[in-house]
This record gives C-alpha cells, sequence and structure tokens, in this order.
C-alpha cells in the first residue's frame, strides 16, 4: 500500500479499494447471520415440535385421569345411591350457606 506521501498515492483508488473491502466484509457478515438465523430457526422448531408433543401426551394422560374419575364416581353412584343423594345435598347445603353471605 502507497503511503501518502508517495506520488504515485492515489486517493481515489485507495478509497475504492477500502470500499470494495468494506462490501466484501459486510456480505461476509450477512452470510453468516443469515446461516445462523437459519440454524437459530431450525432449532426452534424443533423444540416447539418436542414441546408440541409432551404437551399432547400429558393431555391425554389428563383425559384419561378425568374419564376414570368420572367412571369411578358414576361407579360409586350406582352402587350407593342414598349415600350420593345425601352427600350431594350436604355439599349443596353448605354451599349455598356460604354463597348466600349468611353466616348463621
Amino acid at each position: 500500500m502507497a503511503k501518502p506521501q508517495d506520488p504515485e498515492f492515489d486517493v481515489q483508488a485507495e478509497f475504492e479499494k477500502m470500499k470494495s473491502q468494506v462490501a466484501e466484509l459486510l456480505d461476509s457478515l450477512k452470510e453468516k447471520g443469515e446461516a445462523k438465523a437459519s440454524k437459530l430457526s431450525s432449532k426452534i422448531s424443533n423444540e416447539l415440535e418436542d414441546y408440541k408433543d409432551a404437551a399432547m401426551k400429558k393431555a391425554q394422560q389428563v383425559q384419561d385421569a378425568s374419564s376414570d374419575g368420572v367412571e369411578q364416581v358414576t361407579h360409586y353412584v350406582k352402587a350407593n345411591p342414598l349415600a350420593s343423594l345425601g352427600i350431594a345435598f350436604g355439599i349443596g347445603f353448605v354451599l349455598s350457606r356460604l354463597l348466600s353471605g349468611k353466616n348463621s
């Protein structure tokens, strides 16, 4: 590279050379950024798919557990209709007293 004191020093040529180098650097940064963004997008997509699968499994487990609970309650009510009616009445009475605001 020629020094500014040299008679052959061409400011315009040096400026164009620097401009070209900066453009190459920016292109390189852009390519690296796009590659990182693509990699990150792929990683996030895979993780979201894993979370979706886990959520679906948990939802199925909850649905199975609730179905089992309903079946157990149904079986108990059929086996003990009078006790079930008494329990339902007692719960209803307590809830009505709590929700009505009267404590006496």
